[in-house]
Formats: C-alpha cells, sequence, structure tokens
C-alpha cells in the first residue's frame, strides 16, 4: 500500500475554499453584530450551521451520535470551542475591528501548543520551544499595540478575544486525546456538536433582554452565511482536507485566514489597519513555528 501524500491538487482548492470561508467569517460577524445581539448571534450561527449538518446526516444515512461517553464529550467541545469564543467575538467586534478580531484567532496554535505541552506526554519542552513561546507572546502584545490608545480604551475586549481561543487550542488537544479513540463519523459528531451548542444558546438568546427592532437583509444573509458555511460545511471542509492531505496541511488554514479577513475588514467595511497589527501577527506565527517545531535550531557540526 503506498503511504505517500496525496497530490496537492486534490486538495488545494478546498484549501483556498476553507480559507475564504473561515477567512470571511469576521466579515459575516461584523454584518450580523447590527441587529443581533452576541447570545442572539451565537445562537443563530450555531443553530444554521447544527441545521446544515443535521440534513447532510439525514441525506447520507448517517447515523446520529446518541451514546453517553461521546456526546459527554461533544458537549464539552461545543461550549469550549463554539459557544463560548463565539459569544465573546461577537460582543467583542462591537469595540474592535474585524481586522484586529481576524489576527487574535490566529493565536490559537499558540494556545494550543502550551496545552499540548502540558497534557500529553509526548510533547516535551526544549530551550528552542521556550524561546518560540517567549516570542509568541511579544509578539502578541505587538498586534495588541498595548501602548496604543484605542487598545487601552478597549483592552477588555482585545483580551477577551486573545484569551477565548484557547477553547479552540483545548478543543483540539481534547479531540485527540478522548474523542478521536472513539472513531466516530466526523459529520455525525459535529452535527451533535452543534445541535447541543444551538441548545445551550437558545437558553441565553430567550433569555436575552435585547430587542431585535429591524431585520436588514444583509444581516440576515451574514448570520445565514456564518452558521452554514463557516460554522457547518466549513467543518465538513477541513476533516475532508485531513482525510486527504492530513492534519498539518489543515492546520496551515491557520496563518491564511488573517489575510482574508484583513482584506475584507479593509476593502468591504473601510477599517483601518495599524502597522504593528500585521507585524505583531507575523511574530506571533513565527513563534507558533518555533513551538511546532516547524522551525528547528540549526545542528551543531561535528567536532573531531
Amino acid at each position: 500500500m503506498s503511504t505517500s501524500p496525496a497530490p496537492t491538487k486534490s486538495w488545494l482548492l478546498l484549501w483556498l475554499l476553507l480559507t475564504t470561508i473561515w477567512g470571511f467569517s469576521f466579515f459575516f460577524i461584523k454584518v450580523a453584530s447590527s441587529f443581533l445581539d452576541p447570545y442572539e448571534q451565537t445562537f443563530a450561527r450555531m443553530g444554521f450551521g447544527a441545521l446544515a449538518l443535521v440534513s447532510m446526516v439525514v441525506a447520507t444515512r448517517r447515523k446520529f451520535i446518541v451514546r453517553g461517553p461521546a456526546v459527554k464529550h461533544l458537549a464539552l467541545i461545543a461550549v469550549c470551542a463554539q459557544v463560548i469564543p463565539f459569544t465573546i467575538f461577537a460582543w467583542a467586534i462591537h469595540h474592535i475591528s474585524s481586522i484586529a478580531a481576524g489576527l487574535l484567532n490566529s493565536t490559537m496554535p499558540l494556545w494550543t501548543a502550551i496545552l499540548a505541552i502540558l497534557i500529553l506526554p509526548s510533547e516535551k519542552l526544549t530551550q528552542f520551544r521556550v524561546g518560540g513561546l517567549i516570542l509568541g507572546f511579544l509578539g502578541l502584545l505587538v498586534l495588541l499595540g498595548v501602548w496604543d490608545v484605542n487598545f487601552q480604551a478597549n483592552w477588555l475586549a482585545y483580551t477577551a478575544c486573545a484569551l477565548c481561543t484557547i477553547g479552540y487550542a483545548f478543543s483540539a488537544i481534547w479531540t485527540r486525546k478522548k474523542i478521536t479513540p472513539m472513531n466516530l463519523d466526523p459529520i455525525s459528531a459535529v452535527a451533535t456538536q452543534l445541535t447541543i451548542g444551538a441548545g445551550v444558546c437558545a437558553i441565553f438568546a430567550i433569555a436575552s433582554p435585547h430587542e431585535i427592532t429591524s431585520w436588514p437583509i444583509t444581516g440576515i444573509l451574514a448570520v445565514t452565511a456564518l452558521g452554514v458555511l463557516g460554522t457547518g460545511i466549513a467543518l465538513v471542509i477541513a476533516f475532508e482536507i485531513v482525510n486527504r492531505a492530513g492534519a498539518i496541511a489543515m492546520s496551515t488554514v491557520t496563518y491564511s485566514i488573517p489575510v482574508v479577513s484583513t482584506l475584507a475588514g479593509v476593502f468591504l467595511l473601510k477599517e483601518k489597519l495599524h502597522w504593528y497589527e500585521p507585524v505583531g501577527a507575523i511574530v506571533v506565527l513565527l513563534g507558533i513555528a518555533i513551538v511546532q517545531e516547524l522551525i528547528k535550531p540549526a545542528k551543531k557540526p561535528n567536532t573531531v
């Protein structure tokens, strides 16, 4: 049996599509925030995503996941990786630009590396990787622009976005540790996950005192796209890329999402891009590459 990687052309188009969808998610969040509060937006987003994947489960005659242990872990992932981060980003987008939100989302692999080192015994912490962590956090400070008046006025929103991606990181580690060994069908698993998440969000959306006074067509289309594409279909594409090219190829989407979200913010929302945001993001990604050992220290020459 051949173990060679799949030809690039078999997954590159999917990779570009996934980058575009997830990159535009921050644009959709900003537009949907014009008429929905964070709880309503997160409920609508997860509801549309769940509806898309449940329909796919039914159409392809897959089985719904109802086993206790699997549902328990999927519920935990739904809360940590969807309900909390989605709500925080939807709230923060009222105070910061979609550009900043997209760039802060790129810090997720940094937290993933830290949690992997803490949770997974196979991950070793070397001096070089410690240097990568330090570099990553210095880059985060630059990305935030901690000296800037804009950050000082909205520090809570910036910090919340940076920290809530820990939920994404935790879900990746927990999936690898607890869910992957169960060999669940990915589409059925995500359908269950989003359905549980939508149910949790429904409670907060109903209890929210916010009253929707208008239903702009642009906002409705944005939240629908955010749910069906950015939350539902995108996860299916991600699993397909993993199947065709592996997890490493799929994880590189993280590095390209900020490019799309930044372009969408600048050209479609007319947001201002500060010089320190892309510079800080580059430093963060360099630190991540070191921690993930994509960049390794030069080997010392053998001495006679």
